[in-house]
């Protein structure tokens, strides 16, 4: 998690089910096998879970699909049309950012988004929006945070409050590009809220996409992901939960994970399975992706995840709070630089990064006419693997 500000912010898996109605074995899917998720032009087309996604349109202000169902009738109270209306001015504000970065993706991450097939995002905690609007096509996306996992969005008895609750989860990383780790834990501890899975839901739909399924999943020691304990029988909770979802309008299904870890050198280490999970990275097809991270990998207690990074992509985007730029060996790796950097907020004034200062001085950076980060004077870097 993001210390002070938001380290690690807070940041799911189709049920194939058989013509007689019994469920398939779960087959552990290994990182290091690519998967397409495109279904063939002659198949079904992909259905949403109608509950899923009417329980996350509900709370994210966007009109339900069943009419006959009882969040259609509570849909039609003053109240829930307040919250639409509040849900709708909030999102504007990234609407009026959206052109810009989808501009940005066009121009300057296209041969990333052509070649990679993964979005690895430490720290990223349930923020879907970003990589989804940077890498919008990749098969899996895969976030790591400190927040618990919690449940698919429940509807009891919804009122100003719950909404509210809705609204302030949404609202920072719409308008600032993070989440706030103070306000999510209080947004968090709530009859309707009891983890990042409501908060992802709601980003989801109202990015246009449907939700197909949300299980709980784990990882196992090989780096493969399971729906099943040791003895074979299915997880009912785990700190690792999975998304199949597609975009409204197509047949490509795509897959998100959560899962909730300590990426320091007291714990990423000591995770076998995610260490192999990591290390089963396809370097040619994955990208990270690095932002408001609190500057965690300057300290010498996240050199192991820093180390992964570096040693299990092709690419990484991030803001000046990712891995420092002396990292990046010159031979290995090609970094370009957008924006502005001087020095840092005054919160984490101590990491100057006189490298990167020096780098903005003497190159010519791309201009980026979006704020993303902490700062006002916004900045990415990207760096490829050469």
């Amino acid at each position: 998690m993001k210390s002070t500000l938001n380290y690690l912010t807070w940041s799911f898996a189709l049920l194939l089910v058989a013509a007689c109605g019994q469920k398939k074995p779960a087959v552990p899917v290994s990182a290091s096998v690519e998967q397409t998720d495109t279904l063939p032009a002659d198949t079904t087309k992909l259905v949403a879970d109608e509950a899923l996604t009417d329980a996350a349109r509900f709370v994210a202000g966007l009109p339900v699909r069943n009419e006959t169902g009882r969040l259609y009738e509570l849909s039609q109270s003053d109240t829930w049309k307040a919250h639409a209306r509040n849900m709708e001015q909030i999102w504007n504000a990234f609407q009026q950012t959206a052109p810009r970065l989808i501009a940005f993706t066009e121009k300057e991450l296209s041969d990333i988004n052509e070649n990679c097939r993964t979005v690895f995002y430490p720290f990223g905690g349930p923020d879907y929006l970003f990589p989804n609007t940077f890498f919008p096509e990749m098969n899996t996306y895969f976030l790591i945070g400190l927040e618990k996992t919690g449940s698919p969005t429940k509807i009891e008895k919804p009122s100003k409050e719950t909404y509210k609750l809705y609204q302030n989860a949404v609202s920072d990383i719409l308008n600032l590009s993070f989440f706030r780790t103070d306000d999510m834990k209080q947004e968090l501890f709530n009859d309707t809220i009891d983890g990042v899975i409501p908060i992802i839901s709601v980003l989801m739909v109202r990015s246009g996409r449907e939700i197909v399924s949300i299980r709980n999943v784990r990882l196992t020691e090989q780096g493969a992901i399971t729906d099943t304990k040791e003895d074979g029988q299915p997880i009912e909770q785990s700190d690792m939960v999975e998304f199949k979802y597609f975009r409204h309008g197509t047949n490509k299904l795509q897959t998100l994970y959560y899962l909730k870890a300590d990426l320091s050198n007291g714990g990423f280490p000591r995770n076998k399975a995610l260490t192999a999970y990591v290390n089963q990275f396809d370097a040619g097809t994955t990208v990270t992706f690095i932002k408001s991270a609190s500057y965690l990998m300057h300290m010498t207690y996240f050199s192991g995840i820093r180390e992964g990074i570096l040693n299990h992509t092709s690419a990484v985007l991030q803001d000046d709070s990712g891995i420092p730029l002396p990292f990046y060996d010159t031979e290995k790796w090609d970094v370009t630089l957008y924006g502005t950097f001087e020095k840092p907020i005054s919160m984490f004034g101590k990491y100057a990064q006189p490298e990167l200062r020096e780098a903005y001085e003497q190159a010519d950076p791309k201009p980026l006419n979006f704020r993303i980060g902490y700062a006002r004077q916004s900045n990415l870097q990207i760096a490829r693997k050469k």
